[in-house]
Order: structure tokens, then C-alpha cells, then sequence
């Protein structure tokens, strides 16, 4: 009977933690392919939104490390994330009203003090209810997916019909109730989180964790492409919609593109799973990166709306690899204790240290010769990453994860 319990505690655990997903994902869906929309229409150069990326990058960069550590020594974890999604909702409320630069400087800054890692501690949560439920990451992540295929166009619309503010007001309300979905989300077996044992994990100094990505050969290879990679394709995240409105789409349109794409990362987040499982996360890493070649050489032969639901359409389907493998490549190589600290470390530290100075040469690029050529950049930069996995990381190594088994 305590072993039915168990699994139903965990079952509820894993539909739950879709939920905060989906829901999360809503907000994001719901504002992120509109925000530099919002930065054009305040008048700002693109060397200027390229300085706030900066700016985010820094204070992530400092500040994600210690936010880690903190997620994997703390007793309520969760609670640790409930308290950065109210300040996260918070803070873009504030920047809704900005109009000066300086203003939306001061509010990203201290917005990245304290979300900067909603992530990594998302992803760590996830992994706990996968495991507690004996499913997969992908199970999770593709549910946030679904909400940001849902709100990108449905925010979309609303946008075109009202102004782009109603972006980040749905932004606010969803990120409030994916915070709210993580109250009822309890260790199975336990009916309340209180019940939690006293005693705190070990805590590692961010010396020992670093070291121990310096001393894993397949760990500081998979670094040295993520830099490659975030470092080509910076300028393309960060001026996409702003292209596509160049090009002559509407805000529904890019809706539209970005829903395409979210609904292709649904199915190929499971197929993910599959792959995982068959052939290890350094193939499902080379199949992902292999097919954001593919969607960047779309736009760079025949640059058009129509080529932008193409490449969304790719897009999604190397998303919904990548970001499984991403995971999985991280966690298999990390000792329990330091998975939080390791996955902040990978998708906001070293992402923000390379981004602090790109972010500003990427904005100038835009400026001087158009978005075109910050695709021809990215596509560059994902065949030398891919070739980077593909030799640096031998498959005989390929370690046996207890998450997949």
C-alpha cells in the first residue's frame, strides 16, 4: 500500500510539474517573440538592445552560480523558485512602462540579480518529479512547448488588435500561476512540505564544481561548442521578429511562426526520449545541431515570411533535441549534489559570459549591415559546434545515466 502511495504521489508530482511547465512556457510564448518589438517601438538602436542583452548577461553571469548553489543546498527549493517568478512577473510589469533606455537598463539588471536562474532550477525540479514517476525529462518539457505554441499566437493576435503591452500583462498572469502550481507540488509520500527532512545536502564550493567541469574531457568540449553556438547565433534570437516585421510580417504572423514551431518541439521532445535512450545524448546532440544547420540554410537561400515558417518549423524539431540532450548531456557527467549548480553554470554562466560581449557587436551588426548576414553568421557557427561534438566527444565514452534507464 505505501508503494501505491508512492506512485501516485509521483504520478501527480509529474502531471503537475506539466502544468507549471505549460504554464511558464505561456508567459514566455506569450512576450519573448514580441519584446524587441517593444524595444523598437521605444526607439532603441539595435547596438542599444544589444547593450541590454549585455547587461542581463552580466548580472546572470555573477549571479546564476550562486543561485544554483543555493537551489541544491536549501531545504524547499521550490519555494526559492516561487519567490524569483514573482519578482520575474514583477519586474516586467515595471519595464511595460519604460520608455527611456536607462530605465529599462536599471529594471533588466535587477530583474537577472534574481531570476537569472529560473532555468536551470526549473529543469532541476523536473528531473526530481521525472525520476519520483520513473518517466523522462521530455515528457515534462514538451508540455512547456504546447503553451508557448498556444500563447505565441494567441498573444499574437491579442497584440495586433490591441498594443504590445497586452504581452507582457499575460506574461505576468501566467508566470504567477505556474509560481502558484508549485504550492501543491509535494516529495512523494509526504502531504506537505514541511514534513521535509532537517538535514541539508553537502554544500560544494563553486571551486570543486568547476573543477570538476575542467577535469571531464566531454564536459569542457560540450562548453567549448555552446560558446561557438550562442556566440554565432546570438544576433538571430535577438533581431528575429524584428527581421520577419522588416520582411512584412505582422505581429500574428510572427505568432504564427513561433506556434509552428513550439508544436513541432511537442512530438520530437518524446522522440528525443527514444533517442536517448537508444543512442546516448551526444547523438541526440549531433541530430539536433544537424538540423539547425538545415532551418539556417533555409533563410540563407531564400530569405522570406514564408522561409521563416520553414526554419520555425526545423527550429522547433532541433529544439525539441537539443533541449533534452542539453539536460541529460549535463546531468550524466555531474555528481548529484552539484546538478543545479552545473546546469546554471552551462545555460546561464558561460551562455552570459560570451553574450556580455556579443550582445553589443551583434546589435552593431544589425545596424551596419542588416539581419541577413547574422544568419549566415549562425549558420557558420552551428556546422563548427556540430564538428566540435562530433570529435571532440568520443561515443565509446558515452556514460550510462540512471535517468534513462
Amino acid at each position: 500500500m505505501a508503494v501505491l502511495k508512492r506512485q501516485f504521489s509521483g504520478s501527480k508530482n509529474l502531471w503537475l510539474m506539466r502544468l507549471y511547465y505549460f504554464f511558464y512556457y505561456c508567459g514566455m510564448g506569450a512576450i519573448s517573440p514580441f519584446i524587441n518589438l517593444f524595444y523598437i517601438q521605444r526607439h532603441l538602436s539595435g547596438t542599444e538592445i544589444g547593450v541590454l542583452g549585455t547587461i542581463s548577461a552580466l548580472v546572470g553571469l555573477l549571479s546564476a552560480p550562486f543561485w544554483g548553489r543555493l537551489n541544491d543546498s536549501i531545504r524547499r527549493p521550490r519555494l526559492l523558485l516561487q519567490i524569483t517568478l514573482f519578482v520575474n512577473s514583477l519586474a516586467y510589469y515595471y519595464l511595460s512602462k519604460q520608455s527611456a533606455f536607462l530605465e529599462m537598463a536599471v529594471i533588466i539588471g535587477v530583474n537577472a540579480l534574481i531570476c537569472s536562474s529560473v532555468n536551470p532550477q526549473s529543469q532541476a525540479q523536473a528531473l526530481e518529479a521525472a525520476a519520483g514517476a520513473d518517466s523522462y525529462y521530455g515528457s515534462i518539457r514538451l508540455f512547456g512547448s504546447l503553451g508557448w505554441a498556444v500563447m505565441a499566437l494567441l498573444s499574437g493576435l491579442i497584440i495586433q488588435k490591441t498594443s504590445l503591452l497586452s504581452g507582457f500583462y499575460l506574461f505576468g498572469f501566467f508566470t504567477i500561476l505556474a509560481a502558484l502550481v508549485l504550492f501543491i507540488i509535494h516529495p512523494p509520500g509526504q502531504k506537505d512540505p514541511r514534513q521535509l527532512p532537517v538535514e541539508k545536502p553537502a554544500r560544494l564550493p563553486m571551486k570543486q564544481v568547476l573543477l570538476e567541469m575542467v577535469k571531464n574531457r566531454e564536459l569542457l568540449v560540450f562548453a567549448v561548442a555552446l560558446i561557438v553556438m550562442w556566440t554565432a547565433s546570438n544576433g538571430t534570437t535577438t533581431f528575429e521578429s524584428v527581421y520577419m516585421q522588416q520582411l512584412g510580417a505582422s505581429t500574428s504572423l510572427i505568432g504564427w511562426a513561433n506556434t509552428v514551431g513550439a508544436g513541432c518541439e511537442i512530438p520530437m521532445m518524446l522522440v528525443a526520449d527514444r533517442v536517448l535512450r537508444r543512442k546516448g545524448s551526444t547523438a541526440t546532440l549531433l541530430a539536433g545541431f544537424f538540423s539547425y544547420v538545415v532551418a539556417f540554410s533555409i533563410i540563407v537561400i531564400h530569405p522570406s515570411v514564408a522561409s521563416f515558417f520553414i526554419y520555425r518549423a526545423i527550429n522547433g524539431t532541433s529544439m525539441g533535441l537539443y533541449a533534452v540532450a542539453f539536460t541529460y548531456f549535463i546531468v550524466e557527467r555531474t555528481p548529484a549534489q552539484q546538478t543545479g549548480t552545473m546546469l546554471a553554470l552551462y545555460s546561464v554562466t558561460i551562455a552570459g559570459m560570451f553574450s556580455i560581449l556579443v550582445s553589443p557587436l551583434s546589435g552593431r551588426l544589425f545596424d551596419l549591415i542588416g539581419a541577413y548576414w547574422l544568419y549566415v553568421i549562425a549558420l557558420a557557427g552551428y556546422i563548427i559546434a556540430a564538428l566540435i561534438i562530433y570529435f571532440g566527444v568520443l561515443r565509446k565514452f558515452e556514460p550510462k545515466n540512471n535517468y534513462l534507464k
